[in-house]
């Protein structure tokens, strides 16, 4: 199988993404990536039995109630493992998963980085740790931190596009599942573990931890710590983006930052236990996270101004003056995670799973410069979070999940910007999924009603209670060829949250004065999936088309100042740019392209080029304009290769200039990323030490992600070298 295989794949792609003019303008890249991997092809083994290469065999438990291997779940989904982690594990989540099919990062600082899954963020993407919330607050703005540590994390599970029937409300737009190395799922003997040191150039960063698990007897414990630290990272140039420079004058040019980001710092600490207590038919564990974190938030100040937005008069030297204050995050979460699993039960239910989180956050906005800075606003939540769900005996050929969910929780703002009112939140559902297994495939249906009750606490808002539907149906039909073929249908609800509803006030994680709309109804989509998926052979992958029909979008729309001025005479907005939350009609479109080469594949080593192209397109139809912050078009290809105590990777990623702009947003140049990897293993019996060095950013290119809040202010960190040393025991 050689290079017109793909050839043909590009032209089936132009037949059936809806997206074809796009795809027509970018295919000689794509092209020249495919020719670029062709000659290899020559080195490859034939297909046949003595060649069998199998790929997406990984176990989703986050996508289907099922235990159903990557290639069999009928929702598109995304499984990175512990070996891929490994090398692409950044100072946050969002980092860390950078790069997948469909997801990117909101890029607001080392500290700060959320999972953007095909365009939604924010509440439509829903993080969650070993299967329960996490409890920290990232989704009320963007540079509110993820409160998870990478390299604690074992593996990662994505659903890309809405889950909202297993997850519910804030699934809408995908689910992130981290599955780290707290809470212990089955009886071990003996002791095993993990040690990783390293050091970051870009940054400074120290950074490492040790992972211990042992047991004995059904018994199982594990005991984990990590630690890091980085200064502010140098960038490539300046710190402002070009077509900001190139709107002001040259006053205001003088202290440009250059070379390095001011206050970008990163540090945290994390301490993790877990024990648990395992039979052929029961499994009870329980986990407890401390994760302490204090980082700087780049890009802007909390002095609410912006002097060129004045319409009085300001002394220049006096507003320059104000701005020149830093913010800081100083993070607490405190986190207990409980998971009970029964099975081989007799009656209706096969096995029973219990899931449950408790969660404690704090985190405190810190204003001024290091020697003196004072509290700003302090952001609390807390409540707890337990999911009940059971497979059924067969009925007939079907065979299902039922489900209970329920979650309360309490959030409250203390400070100047407590732009969002303190709040208790409650959400209680029930969901069911059948599946029926037939000899080409499988059909599967499910449904979910949800009910969501909002209470603020200050006078006079109102209570807000809705309840929410949610329905689907899906298709996975089997070939010869070892190929799949998914599609799924679904009917999605989404309530409001207290942001869009009550929010009153400066929020400067947005650089804007936010303002809710008590008047919002519930969110509704008609969503459509279709994947195919390869998992043998040669030639592996998955290929997705989704189509998102909304009505009643909720989304942050610019409003005139004068506007604002006339409706609230009382209100300060500080010059920042008014926002209100506004209901619309809109269709989000794109495709996810994810293919592997197993150019070489034998016991005695590996050789194999990845390809991965991604685009969302997202638009407001109620007024024929684009949404904000929507990724770019993406390629990327790497080459890997493994071979006795070898592991190498060279790659880059490739992102399109921002050509639909919405409203008031700022243009965004394309950008060529280049990284590389290295990793040497010594065995010592059924010990090793592994010697690594990993490269970002090689070419040391400008790079301002369209998804980011700040991009005119805050680049991605230039070149960027690790060096590090992992000790397996």
């Amino acid at each position: 199988m050689h290079w017109h295989v793909i050839h043909t794949l590009i032209l089936k792609i132009n037949r059936l993404c809806p997206c074809n003019k796009t795809v027509q303008q970018y295919r000689k890249t794509i092209i020249f990536l495919s020719i670029f991997a062709s000659p290899l092809s020559i080195f490859a083994q034939p297909d046949g039995p003595n060649n069998e290469i199998f790929d997406l065999q990984q176990v989703n438990i986050t996508a289907s109630p099922f235990a159903l291997r990557q290639q069999d779940v009928v929702v598109p989904n995304s499984y990175v493992a512990t070996a891929e982690l490994r090398r692409s594990r950044q100072s946050s989540l969002g980092a860390t998963l950078d790069g997948q099919p469909g997801i990117h990062s909101s890029s607001y600082a080392p500290g700060a980085g959320r999972p953007i899954i095909r365009g939604f963020d924010g509440d439509r993407v829903s993080i969650l740790q070993n299967g329960t919330d996490t409890f920290d607050v990232s989704f009320t703005s963007p540079d509110h931190g993820v409160a998870v540590e990478p390299l604690m994390i074992n593996k990662i599970e994505v659903v890309r596009g809405p889950a909202s029937l297993l997850y519910g409300n804030a699934a809408i737009g995908g689910v992130v599942n981290v599955i780290d190395k707290s809470l212990p799922r089955e009886a071990l003997e003996g002791i095993t573990g993990e040690a990783e040191f390293k050091y970051g150039f870009v940054s400074e960063e120290k950074s490492g931890g040790v992972s211990v698990q042992g047991g004995q007897g059904g018994f199982a414990w594990s005991l984990n710590y990590f630690k890091r630290k980085s200064v502010d990272y140098d960038i490539p140039g300046y710190a402002e983006s070009a077509f900001l420079r190139a709107s002001e004058n040259e006053e205001e040019h003088e202290n440009e930052i250059f070379g390095s980001l001011e206050n970008s710092f990163a540090e945290s600490e994390t301490v993790a236990v877990g024990a648990g207590w395992f039979s052929e038919s029961t499994g009870y564990s329980f986990s407890y996270t401390q994760l302490d974190s204090f980082y700087g938030v780049p890009g802007h100040s909390h002095s609410h101004g912006h002097e060129e937005e004045h319409d009085e008069a300001v002394d220049h030297e006096e507003e320059r003056e104000k701005e020149e204050g830093s913010v800081a995050i100083d993070l607490k979460n405190r986190r207990s995670a409980l998971r009970i699993e029964w099975a081989e039960l007799g009656g209706f239910f096969k096995s029973v799973e219990l899931d449950a989180g408790y969660g404690d956050y704090q985190h405190t906005e810190l204003e001024g410069e290091p020697d003196d800075r004072e509290i700003g606003t302090i952001f609390k939540r807390d409540g707890f979070d337990l999911r009940l769900s059971g497979i059924h005996r067969p009925i007939g050929d079907w065979s299902g999940a039922l489900g209970l969910a329920v979650k309360n929780e309490s959030f409250a703002a203390i400070g100047e910007e407590a732009f969002i009112p303190s709040n208790e939140k409650h959400d209680y559902a029930l969901f069911t999924v059948e599946r029926l297994e037939t000899l080409w495939g499988a059909l599967e249906f499910g449904g979910r009603i949800g009910h969501q009750k909002l209470d603020p606490t200050e006078e006079p808002l109102n209570n807000a209670d809705e309840t929410t539907y949610n329905f689907s149906a899906g298709v996975l039909r089997r070939f010869e060829d070892n190929s799949t073929f998914a599609t799924n249908l679904s009917f999605n609800e989404r309530a409001p949250n207290a942001a869009e509803l009550y929010a009153f006030g400066p929020h400067i994680g947005s650089g804007s004065f936010e303002i809710g709309n008590p008047d919002l109804g519930k969110e509704q989509s008609l969503s459509i999936d279709m994947s195919w998926r390869k998992s043998f052979g040669y030639l592996t992958g998955e290929f997705t088309l989704f189509y998102s029909d909304f009505q009643d979008y909720i989304f942050m729309e610019h409003v005139d100042h004068e506007i604002f001025e006339n409706l609230y005479p009382d209100a300060e907005n500080g010059g920042l740019d008014i926002l209100k939350a506004e209901a619309v009609d809109a269709d989000i479109h794109g495709y996810e392209f994810d293919l592997r080469i197993h150019i070489v594949d034998t016991p005695e080593q590996r050789f194999h080029f990845d390809i991965t192209i991604d685009q969302t397109r997202a638009t407001n139809t109620t007024e024929g304009s684009n949404l904000p912050r929507i990724p770019t078009r993406r390629i990327g290809g790497r080459f890997g290769y493994e071979a006795g105590s070898w592991s190498l990777g060279l790659g880059t990623r490739y992102h399109a200039r921002a050509s639909h702009l919405a409203f008031e947003e700022t243009p965004t140049d394309s950008y060529t990323l280049i990284f590389a990897d290295i990793t040497y293993q010594v065995d010592f019996g059924e010990s090793a030490i592994e010697l690594f060095a990993v490269g970002r950013n090689l070419s040391n290119e400008e790079a301002r992600p369209h998804t980011s809040f700040v991009k005119d202010l805050v680049p991605l960190p230039g070149r960027s070298v690790e060096l590090g040393i992992r000790i397996f025991f």
